[in-house]
């Protein structure tokens, strides 16, 4: 169910960081900063805030498979609570089977067009931010192109769906398979065209649409592949903050590109982050090769 966002928390855990521009002689004596990440959506079974120290721009490299090092930037001791408009709140824990703070979603209701505000204490300051629930992609519209050549089969995959009217939307698009052969499921993702970004700037109400490809080698006759297709309609500060992490990652060594700075929206001295809100249409597909 959450398997788009998770992939973008991702990317943008390893690679957004506040970036600006710095004097090289104070590069060491830069403030540490407070970094801060939660998405809310009516359709989580749990509501998470990740709290850690921002990685610098340079200095000690992360990676997702070093745990030791990853650990050294979680904070732990952190007053985590969410709130919405009418004064109901939650404190969410720290858990170290995912190394953030989360509690049920049955402990507060997330619902479409509400607003919520954060409060996170940590290390003598408090930090706070606000977001709100966007409207629902109502469904999801597909077509397949099923060839095969000297290497393989390939499945071509264009996924279109209506605006929503009288709003400013803003979309990240995904797709994962799982594909099943005599009891045995493999996993991934699929990459779209646009990178899965998609606007209405075009025009309001209009059909958007996205492509990708499928290439599998040669399949037995008999597997079975299910394909999950995903549309996230997502608050402004999400798109641009993974849009802007998705291109740096893409750009990354090219010296003719201009890194782009991912916006935040995290109150509070040396606070960073994204506090935002999302839902997600999904739409499941099974093909028999």
């Amino acid at each position: 169910m959450k398997t788009l966002i998770t992939l973008l928390f991702l990317i943008l855990t390893v690679f957004s960081s506040c970036e600006k521009v710095i004097d090289a002689d104070n590069l060491l004596d830069a403030e540490e900063k407070v970094y801060i990440l939660s998405y809310l959506s009516p359709t989580d079974t749990l509501l998470t805030v990740s709290v850690s120290k921002a990685l610098p721009a340079i200095g000690t490299a992360l990676s997702l498979d070093d745990t030791e090092n990853y650990t050294t930037f979680i904070i732990e001791d952190a007053i985590v609570n969410i709130a919405d408009a009418e004064g109901n709140s939650v404190q969410l824990l720290y858990s170290s089977e995912n190394s953030m703070y989360s509690t049920s979603a049955e402990n507060l209701k997330i619902t479409e067009g509400s607003q919520y505000f954060l409060e996170v204490i940590t290390q003598g300051n408090t930090y706070t931010s606000s977001c709100k629930i966007p409207k629902k992609v109502a469904s999801i519209l597909e077509n397949f192109a099923v060839g095969q050549d000297d290497y393989g089969v390939y499945t071509d995959v264009d996924i279109s769906f209506e605006d929503i009217v009288g709003t400013a939307n803003f979309y990240i698009v995904g797709a994962k398979y799982e594909e099943t052969f005599e009891e045995e499921t493999y996993k991934g993702s699929l990459y779209f065209e646009t990178g899965g970004f998609l606007t209405d700037a075009i025009g309001d109400g209009v059909i958007l649409n996205d492509k990708t490809s499928t290439y599998t080698g040669f399949l037995e006759e008999g597997t079975s592949v299910k394909l999950t297709l995903q549309v996230a309609n997502v608050e402004e500060l999400i798109y641009q903050n993974l849009r802007a992490s998705y291109l740096n990652s893409q750009n990354d060594g090219n010296p003719f590109v201009e890194y782009s700075i991912a916006p935040d929206n995290i109150a509070g001295e040396n606070g960073v982050g994204v506090f935002g809100g999302y839902q997600l249409t999904e739409k499941i597909i099974e093909i028999q090769y």
